[in-house]
């Protein structure tokens, strides 16, 4: 019989925050495509990962977005959005 594996692992740990290490390593590529292509085109994606963020934030339960889930549902969801359009045009304004 195998041993109960232990909540501490940084495996149990993954798999408790899927939706936040998404999204982390989806900022990393972000980023990456900043420093090496283009501001702007990574200020979309930014702004469309927030707003895929917000949309996970909507549907699916706390047990499952993690730690992205801080406020309440609608606060949480307002925020994402709101980022998301402000960096959304920001990012797409010209000569900034």
């Amino acid at each position: 019989m195998s041993e109960p594996r232990s909540p501490l692992t940084a495996t149990a740990a993954v798999h408790r925050q899927v939706a936040l290490t998404l999204a982390l390593c989806a900022l990393g590529a972000i980023i990456a495509v900043g420093v090496l292509s283009s501001a702007p085109l990574a200020g979309v994606l930014l702004a469309g990962l927030l707003g895929v963020l917000a949309v996970l934030r909507a549907v699916l339960p706390v047990r499952m977005i993690g730690a992205l889930a801080v406020r309440s549902r609608g606060a949480d969801v307002a925020v994402l959005l709101l980022l998301a359009v402000s960096i959304g045009v920001l990012s797409t304004s010209p000569n900034l």
